[in-house]
């Protein structure tokens, strides 16, 4: 008898030490949903839209991806609780892609990606932020040996600018060649001494919807609404839209509608994302 209760009372103690705390947090998965759209129409790789920018000019869209990064979800107590990224063809090293072309330009993929999939201890969340862009750390590797997302040259400049965060295209099957491509710029470093070490002009555009229900809103990328107050038929800077230079005045206004600051022009509120 006095064995078996030294038995019983050895296995209580080992309960009571399986239990002590440093076990993993059970997670709560979190789907966040993301649609792309051209004012009141969604959007279709390859479909001609009206009536765009300045000077109500037609494109026809061939691309439309972007990257982001440092996503958060609100808590009741109002914190902003930060998303654990799932590890997917399209999510790596905290950074997720939207793609929604289908290949129908030349640079394109046949997949298309509207969600950004995670984790998020248990809770109720009603607000969502985000950046639209690649975190410096790893804006400047390698895209040749990085993991997916992150190896599509067609989202990548060169080392020193990095990636192309947003990339939206007018072209191969329009009239107007036009594209908006959205980077960071002033980069400064050496390739052989550690790389990139800073950049002027970081331009990522940062996004808070702070009220936003995870299983029934959609983050609503707007086209029309990027491009609003932007001649789109004009090409001050020779290079078919925006390429993000500093001294491309046709960036000015899209960089406003992103909330980025353009030159002497400081942020202001972005209008590119909503939430419906």
């Amino acid at each position: 008898m006095k064995r078996l209760g030294m038995v019983m009372a050895l296995g209580a103690l080992a309960l009571g030490c399986g239990d002590d705390g440093n076990a993993p947090a059970e997670q709560q998965d979190v789907a966040l949903s993301f649609a792309a759209v051209v004012g009141e129409e969604p959007f279709v790789c390859g479909d001609t839209y009206e009536n765009l920018g300045a000077n109500g000019t037609p494109l026809v869209l061939s691309d439309f991806r972007f990257y982001v990064q440092d996503v958060a979800l609100k808590n009741a107590a109002g914190a902003w609780v930060p998303v654990e990224l799932e590890e997917n063809s399209f999510q790596s090293s905290g950074v997720a892609l939207l793609d929604f072309e289908d290949g129908c330009g030349e640079l394109g993929t046949p997949e298309l990606n509207g969600i950004v999939r995670g984790t998020v201890p248990p809770g109720d969340y009603d607000g969502l932020q985000f950046k639209m862009g690649v975190p410096f750390e790893i804006n400047h590797v390698n895209s040749a040996t990085a993991p997916s997302p992150l190896n599509l040259t067609s989202l990548f400049w060169n080392w020193q600018g990095g990636y192309k965060f947003l990339r939206i295209d007018s072209g191969q099957f329009s009239e107007t060649d036009w594209r908006m491509h959205l980077g960071s710029t002033g980069c400064e470093g050496d390739p052989m001494a550690g790389g990139v070490t800073s950049c002027a002009n970081g331009n990522r555009t940062e996004v808070e919807l702070d009220t936003f229900d995870v299983s029934a809103n959609t983050v609503v990328a707007d086209f029309a609404a990027l491009v609003e107050g932007s001649a789109v038929d004009q090409d001050a800077a020779a290079d078919a839209g925006c390429m993000s230079k500093p001294v491309d005045t046709d960036c000015g206004p899209l960089f406003a509608n992103l909330g980025l600051s353009f030159g002497e022009n400081p942020g202001g509120e972005q209008q590119f994302f909503s939430a419906e």
